[in-house]
């Protein structure tokens, strides 16, 4: 399970499609049984996890995804974030970029590399205006939602597993 993903660097690979098969891949080797969860307008919302799976698996999957969840060096995101800043339109005061920096980086360190630096690299194609957080993060989370909410789905599934266990052991002990 160690070799979910071969490692590139973040221009030769595209951002949505790593996530998908971030996600495809964990469930081939850890043979997990997945289903999409959707909304009415078939909207993807998450994953459950269908099949039982032992605590060993459950937490090798967890580590092999969060490996690909690297987050982007700080001089990174914020190189990527004065490039934006030079190819958008924005307010002429420029005192407060330092503050706005470190505020976009810190929130930017919570997400996977590519994702990140995909996101910044064509938002100066997508807008005349230097973005707003709000559509940093919903651009970012698009581009990683299906590994975060494979991660939450494993989360799940390992704290559903872990009640059920603790049950079982009341039930043991008062019989």
């Amino acid at each position: 399970m160690n070799q979910l993903i071969s490692a590139k660097p973040p221009d030769a690979i595209n951002a949505i499609q790593a996530d998908k098969a971030a996600v495809n891949s964990l469930m081939l080797t850890a043979g997990l049984q997945v289903e999409e969860r959707l909304s009415t307008d078939f909207d993807f919302q998450g994953y459950i996890i269908t099949s039982h799976v032992g605590d060993d698996k459950l937490a090798e999957a967890h580590s092999a995804l969060s490996a690909t969840m690297a987050p982007a060096a700080d001089n990174q995101i914020a190189k990527a974030l004065l490039k934006l800043r030079a190819l958008t339109s924005h307010r002429a005061e420029g005192a407060d970029i330092d503050i706005i920096l470190e505020a976009y980086v810190e929130k930017l360190r919570e997400y996977p590399r590519d994702a990140v630096l995909e996101s910044l690299g064509k938002m100066s194609d997508q807008s005349k205006w230097f973005p707003s957080w709000v559509e940093i993060k919903d651009d970012v989370e698009f581009r990683c939602c299906h590994r975060m909410q494979m991660l939450r789905a494993i989360e799940r599934k390992r704290d559903e597993q872990g009640r059920r266990a603790i049950i079982r052991e009341v039930q043991q002990r008062t019989a």
